[in-house]
């Protein structure tokens, strides 16, 4: 039972701020606020990665529920999953050596999550026009008379599908050894980016934590921690998954994530040989 301990703490953890995220996103949602806001649509994705930029995991919660809702572009989305670092800029700041490293890692994510997000966008919404079907009137439903049972319920439904997930990884994890992945990663520096993106993906603190404590330890590449770090949204894509309702569109977001942060993880790689 033991091996409970972690999923369940962790989960636990995050459920005040899957609250909050979800009483702003019910607020939001019954607001002309939203209209407002998206007549800023074109710098969406760089507001969208200077707010992922912060540590924290409520803002790409937000996110996938307000594009699953249609309130967001996908490349704001994806500006914000590309931005998110969450727990390994806590680990990076406790070592002042690592200050330097830990800066550049920030600006990085922050120009590659900006630049993704324009580029997608463009070829999402050509004009200006094609933002309008992202407005949206205030909710005329009776809605507006609460937004906290709403948004308790959304929070119990996300928190039940992350603690299964967590506790499927955390068991996956455990079977494989922490240790066996240390090694894997630390055999050849041209896979690393390879598997540090997809250990990106873990919706949990256990993937970045790993990938950053590797690189604490030099054991990991900073291209291959970048790669990792790039794809960890955190409970973000838990979110996406389990709110968007077309899921190739959801696979395209995951994959163009992956691709772009193989490219920036060997750029970088090379660059720092």
């Amino acid at each position: 039972m033991e091996i409970l301990l972690e999923p369940v703490e962790e989960s636990l953890m995050a459920l005040p701020v899957l609250f909050l995220a979800y009483l702003l996103v019910e607020y939001l949602s019954n607001q002309d606020i939203i209209n407002k806001v998206m007549k800023f649509g074109k710098v969406g994705p760089f507001i969208g990665s200077l707010l992922g930029s912060i540590p924290q995991c409520g803002f790409s919660v937000i996110a996938a529920k307000l594009y699953s809702m249609r309130y967001l572009t996908m490349g704001t989305l994806l500006a914000i999953f590309i931005a998110t670092s969450d727990e390994a800029l806590a680990i990076m700041a406790i070592h002042p050596d690592l200050w330097r490293m830990l800066a550049l890692l920030v600006i990085i994510k922050i120009i590659i999550g900006t630049m993704v997000g324009f580029i997608i966008d463009y070829f999402n919404h050509k004009s200006y026009a094609n933002y309008e079907y992202l407005q949206v009137e205030p909710c005329d439903c009776g809605c507006q008379n609460g937004i906290i049972l709403p948004a308790l319920r959304h929070t119990i439904n996300i928190f039940l599908f992350i603690l299964l997930t967590n506790i499927v990884f955390t068991i996956i994890i455990n079977s494989i050894g922490e240790a066996r992945l240390s090694n894997l990663l630390e055999t050849n520096w041209l896979l690393q980016p390879i598997i540090a993106g997809f250990i990106g993906f873990i919706p949990n603190c256990a993937g970045s934590v790993i990938l950053t404590q590797l690189y604490v330890d030099g054991g990991l590449t900073f291209g291959a921690l970048l790669t990792g770090l790039t794809t960890s949204a955190g409970i973000g894509t838990l979110a996406l998954i389990k709110y968007n309702e077309n899921k190739k569109d959801t696979f395209k977001i995951l994959l163009v994530s992956y691709m772009v942060s193989l490219v920036i993880g060997y750029i970088v790689s090379l660059i720092m040989l």
